[in-house]
């Protein structure tokens, strides 16, 4: 009698097992097959206005289209996109919260003592999206109209010319830190917070100079209200095809401003893969480069936006304590 209940709990125990297992594949694979099923929320770390909230719009509208499901862009600007990105790291790990991350979401750790959230183990990459150079621009009125006069003006007056950029530790001063490390001169950084001031200030003529993305100064750049000196990308931009690299100007300096997509850490796999064939989908569409001129349209798979993100820790981590870049 005892081996006989033993067999029957054995049997029952078995079925019921694979029927659990039978039940519960279908609804993980409906799950990302549902996808998306409600609104999603973008977030974007910066104000109103700019470049990034102008890409996420873009971006936005092409995910609602095609998945008829309303796609939100939040902004949450703040603490060099510390506040955005926190907000990202406290959010479902479901597919329906994302962040458009910069550089900044790469340099933040080594300028700051402590961070709310950990850089690499908190987040998952979805996909790169855009990159965009940065460019030299100057008040129309100054002297020098590319790098090697400003070189050659900085020496004969060290600690005379200031330069703005979109804030400390951002992209735009990291590269104008870098160039000038390799050319040996002393410009002074006149602290702004954000861009557009910064660009405000060159244009009225208050400082000589700013380092900005192309699509920081697109317009002004294409309406002569601020004279390019010269461009970190590797060859020369496509957009902007008058202005000599620093490269070609003998700084060898190659610099990008990236925009990537990021989930919480822990989002299910199928749902980053989904996203990511969605990213590859929108970034390819025909005509689209042409509302996102100033900007390098490209895609990524997941693991290939972790190398990457990675790698730029790695590149400016010793420049920025060089440099002793704090802001805690």
């Amino acid at each position: 009698m005892t081996t006989n209940i033993k067999r029957r709990t054995l049997v029952v125990s078995v079925a019921t097992t694979i029927g659990l297992c039978m039940t519960s594949a279908p609804f993980a694979q409906s799950a990302a097959d549902k996808y998306p099923e409600k609104p999603i929320r973008i977030i974007v770390p910066f104000a109103a206005g700019g470049p990034v909230d102008t890409f996420a719009r873009v971006i936005s509208q092409k995910m609602q289209e095609h998945w008829g499901q309303p796609v939100l862009v939040e902004l949450r600007p703040g603490a060099s996109t510390l506040i955005g990105t926190t907000a990202l790291a406290r959010s479902p790990a479901d597919g329906y919260t994302l962040i458009i991350s910069v550089s900044n979401h790469t340099t933040n750790p080594a300028m700051r003592s402590t961070m709310p959230y950990d850089t690499l183990k908190d987040f998952q990459p979805i996909s790169l999206m855009a990159r965009t150079p940065i460019v030299a621009y100057a008040n129309p009125g100054f002297e020098a109209n590319n790098l090697t006069e400003l070189v050659a003006l900085a020496k004969r007056k060290p600690n005379v010319i200031s330069f703005g950029s979109a804030g400390t530790g951002s992209m735009t001063h990291l590269t104008a830190e870098l160039m000038k490390q390799k050319t040996g001169i002393d410009i002074q950084h006149v602290v702004y917070k954000g861009g557009t001031p910064a660009l405000l200030d060159t244009m009225a003529g208050h400082i000589p100079m700013t380092f900005a993305t192309v699509g920081q100064a697109w317009e002004q750049y294409k309406n002569r209200k601020v004279k390019p000196l010269g461009i970190s990308s590797e060859k020369r931009y496509p957009s902007m095809p008058d202005i000599p690299t620093f490269k070609e100007q003998g700084i060898d300096v190659v610099t990008t401003e990236w925009l990537g997509l990021l989930a919480p850490a822990g989002t299910p796999p199928d749902i980053v893969e989904k996203l990511n064939t969605e990213i590859r989908r929108i970034v390819g569409l025909p005509g689209l480069g042409d509302r996102l001129s100033a900007m390098e349209l490209v895609s990524s798979t997941p693991e290939e936006l972790d190398v990457f993100i990675r790698s730029e820790m790695d590149r400016w981590a010793p420049l920025i304590r060089q440099l002793g870049i704090k802001v805690d």
